[in-house]
């Protein structure tokens, strides 16, 4: 694990731009680091995009994967990087810091239309992992615009799968679209803060067959992997409804 990554993972701060440190808020657990990581194993990742830079702490696990591979780039949308005060370049920074300045592609602009740059460039991508802005409207279309960009056999990670707006994405993707659910990890905390319930009975209807299938004893996820199995395929009028 690179340096900064475990200065952040075992501390909880990481530093300004001038040295000071400063206090990580909001970061991905390290189970969910670990996570990436095996999906980008898993579909061996050369390419890869991220929405939501923050300080930082997902695109380290990213760019430490890809590092291992030749003619590697990892992609981050984010317009709020230089300008959040909270942020404040911090994540760019640590970038810079870990050494992977020349893998990482940076577009300070909101995801809808970094993404669809993206596609007008023909990019496409082996891993995507989706962390940005939360509300249901959003994620969506960053879903959608990612599927336009990701390759067959290609992984999407979205984050904070048990706040309901993303779990409501994750309900649509599993039930509308070509991608089959391969893990998750442990639930974290709701938007207001407070530990999710575990035994959720929605979460357990809509992924029943992927609980009976893992026999896993969880049944709701801080974060949920979906591989593509196929481009889209459906009818102009295709609809199945979702929870």
């Amino acid at each position: 694990m690179n340096q900064v990554l475990e200065e952040i993972l075992k501390t909880g701060f990481t530093q300004k731009l001038d040295g000071s440190p400063h206090k990580v808020i909001g970061q991905i657990s390290e189970e969910e680091g670990l996570l990436i990581q095996e999906c980008a194993k898993e579909c061996r990742a050369n390419t890869s995009v991220e929405i939501g830079l923050a300080f930082g702490t997902s695109a380290l696990f990213i760019c430490e994967s890809l590092r291992k591979n030749k003619n590697t780039k990892h992609t981050i949308i984010d317009p709020y990087q230089n300008f959040d005060h909270s942020y404040g370049g911090i994540g760019l920074n640590n970038l810079k810091r870990a050494g992977f300045e020349n893998i990482v592609r940076f577009i300070e602009k909101p995801s809808h239309l970094g993404l669809a740059q993206l596609e007008s460039e023909k990019v496409m991508v082996d891993l995507a992992f989706v962390d940005g802005w939360h509300t249901f409207d959003h994620v969506i279309v960053d879903f959608f615009m990612v599927d336009k960009i990701l390759h067959e056999g290609g992984i999407v990670i979205m984050d904070d799968s048990d706040w309901p707006a993303i779990e409501k994405v994750c309900s649509f993707i599993s039930s509308n679209r070509s991608y089959e659910f391969i893990r998750g990890t442990s639930p974290r905390t709701t938007s207001n803060g407070k530990e999710k319930n575990v035994n959720n009975k929605r979460i357990t209807e809509k992924f029943k067959n992927v609980i009976n299938k893992t026999k896993s004893p969880k049944n709701q996820y801080g974060a949920m992997a979906f591989r593509k199995i196929s481009h889209d395929k459906r009818s102009w009028d295709h609809f199945i409804d979702f929870l």
